[in-house]
């Protein structure tokens, strides 16, 4: 019995391209938290990265003036950035003094300021040339804002939900 190739290519294309629709169709459906690090002045983007809903990242850096580690911690909710918490190692010049946030003092020395819930549509960080080495915690990711800006600049954050479609896409975009 002699095989038609066009009839089985007919029978096998049909079903493949009703899985990759289907899959593309959920993947356009199903949001998520996404956040978006750009060029504060030509928009250019920098880096697309998935948040975690409910999770925290963190911007860590090293104080300029008291030269001790530095961080902040964020949550992604729909277009808003929330600051959830300040850590910093030592009080001086350009640190928290007015405690209008819960405070705590660690055994480990680490000042905390915690429940702080300030939203934020965006916010702008100025990448470390010298000493600040500014980096970006990610669940157990880490990576230093060197590697995907340039020394001193300015560097817009902002969130939003977009779907898993979108994202992979914006992902392709950035190559990271």
């Amino acid at each position: 019995m002699k095989l038609n190739n066009k009839k089985i290519g007919r029978k096998i294309f049909l079903p493949i391209l009703f899985i990759l629709i289907a899959i593309i169709l959920c993947l356009s459906l199903i949001k998520i938290n996404v956040l978006f690090i750009r060029d504060n002045f030509t928009k250019d983007l920098k880096k697309v990265e998935y948040i975690k809903k409910d999770s925290l990242f963190g911007i860590i850096y090293t104080h300029s003036v008291m030269l001790t580690e530095t961080s902040e911690w964020y949550k992604a909710k729909g277009d808003k950035l929330i600051l959830m918490e300040e850590r910093y190692n030592s009080q001086g010049a350009g640190l928290p003094v007015n405690l209008i946030y819960k405070f705590k003092h660690e055994k480990g020395g680490d000042f905390v300021l915690y429940d702080i819930n300030e939203p934020f549509d965006s916010f702008i960080y100025r990448t470390g040339a010298v000493r600040a080495n500014h980096r970006l915690k990610i669940g157990n990711k880490l990576e230093y804002f060197l590697e995907f800006s340039e020394p001193r600049e300015a560097l817009e954050f902002s969130t939003k939900r977009i779907s898993i479609f979108n994202y992979l896409l914006r992902r392709c975009q950035v190559g990271r």
